[in-house]
């Protein structure tokens, strides 16, 4: 990391005791500098100690008085002064939209989640917050393009706290082909409003937001509304009413949000010239996952994986792993069981029971 004497002034000060966000930009608007400042706080952050911390990141900042600082986020009253980076942040020069979602997503939310993204990233970089689920399906789409380097990932913690740790691999795939940020140094105490923050950024450093299985008390809707304050673009693809992960997303369209069924409807909502093509609908592709369900049994990892839309079983094979003679197995028993529904062209759903 290059370190130089104002980059220690604003860490110090932001890392000074009783010095939040608000107090920070309080000072500098007082004594004009982080350096000045320093001189009227009680208990100012040892300098040394900063320089340790700084130096054993091994990553680089952005202080909010630089150019390719998010200029939007810099319109909250809650502006970090500056964000830890790894990749290149030349990307946070591009136009952004976030995708988020439901962690526990269903399958077909994944699929859609990452078409999306593939498209979209094109011409947007994909903003997300490297969570299970939704989030993860929307990094994958991002970086599938190995000439694209159109991924944003927003951490809740330092560097030194990936979360979760299932996701080591999608984070360095993303510095190689993005940028992964945080506001958060290493060695930070952990605490649940650190997810809020993450929310925060991911908000307001987005043009638009693409919301995908959304409880209705979740932290997605926390964000949704949040960018909805800051004049954003909140789009949702719908979902059947029968499944509780549908109920934040389906209410934001209820209350003003555009629905969106191909990533062209998003196209056309933030003003690109590349909707010519109407007629073309999602294509669903998750990417086949070797991993086998860990901790679960098959029959809930399936179930999980399930919701009223139809989704094809191969798929299913793909994601979970496994013999397709045992998991045809598995969902003629929840079939039995009352709990899915087959369908004649291999496809299997909720049965909405």
């Amino acid at each position: 990391m290059r370190i130089n004497n104002v980059i220690l002034d604003w860490f110090c000060l932001i890392n000074s005791k009783g010095v939040g966000v608000k107090t920070f930009w309080a000072l500098m608007r007082t004594f004009g500098s982080a350096q000045e400042a320093l001189a009227h706080v009680s208990i100012p952050y040892p300098r040394a100690e900063a320089e340790k911390t700084l130096k054993s990141m091994d990553c680089e900042v952005i202080l909010a008085n630089e150019p390719l600082f998010p200029k939007s986020l810099k319109r909250s009253n809650c502006c970090p002064p500056m964000l830890f980076f790894k990749g290149d942040k030349e990307i946070l020069s591009k136009r952004k939209i976030a995708i988020i979602g439901a962690r526990n997503a269903s399958l077909s939310g994944r699929s859609i989640a990452k078409n999306f993204a593939s498209n979209l990233a094109r011409d947007f970089a994909i903003v997300s917050g490297l969570a299970r689920g939704i989030d993860t399906s929307a990094h994958l789409g991002s970086i599938e393009d190995e000439q694209l380097n159109s991924a944003i990932a927003v951490l809740p913690f330092g560097f030194d706290n990936v979360y979760p740790r299932e996701n080591q691999r999608l984070f360095e795939k993303i510095v190689e082909r993005g940028i992964v940020l945080t506001e958060v140094p290493n060695g930070h105490a952990v605490d649940a409003g650190m997810f809020q923050a993450r929310n925060r950024i991911i908000s307001l450093i987005s043009e638009g937001i693409i919301v995908i299985e959304a409880a209705y008390k979740s932290g997605t809707m926390a964000a949704a509304k949040l960018a909805l304050d800051f004049g954003c673009e909140i789009m949702v693809a719908p979902g059947s009413p029968a499944d509780p992960r549908n109920l934040g997303s389906n209410t934001l369209i209820q209350n003003g949000a555009s629905l969106i069924q191909n990533y062209l409807d998003v196209l056309e909502l933030l003003g690109t010239d590349k909707c010519e093509n109407r007629e073309k609908q999602l294509e669903l592709s998750e990417p086949a996952s070797k991993g086998k369900p860990n901790g679960l049994g098959k029959k809930t990892k399936i179930l999980s994986l399930l919701s009223d839309t139809p989704i094809d079983i191969e798929k299913i094979s793909h994601h979970i792993g496994g013999d397709m003679q045992n998991l045809l197995c598995i969902i003629s028993e929840l079939e039995i069981d009352g709990l899915v529904v087959r369908y004649p062209n291999n496809e299997v759903a909720l049965s909405g029971r």
